[in-house]
């Protein structure tokens, strides 16, 4: 992944990663489920950096439009 934030501006949003080559965008919630996004744009990913309110940019322009997968989190000491 390339520019992993280490935070961001959201509450709920812990860091953002994007993989220019596959165009997956990771984004990493403060409870620890991440959620990857295919076929994203490096410009999308570029306006999600430069959104005020990241939560609302990923509502509006990436959910229902790109294909998610979600990873749940994992609580210490749970086995794969």
């Amino acid at each position: 992944m390339s520019q992993p934030s280490a935070g961001s501006s959201a509450g709920g949003i812990r860091s953002i990663g994007y993989d220019p080559t596959t165009k997956a965008l990771l984004v990493i919630c403060e409870s620890g489920d991440a959620y990857r996004y295919a076929g994203v744009r490096k410009e999308v990913y570029e306006s999600l950096l430069a959104a005020p309110a990241r939560e609302q940019f990923i509502r509006e322009s990436l959910e229902g439009r790109y294909p998610r997968e979600k990873y749940p989190c994992m609580a210490v000491g749970e086995g794969i």
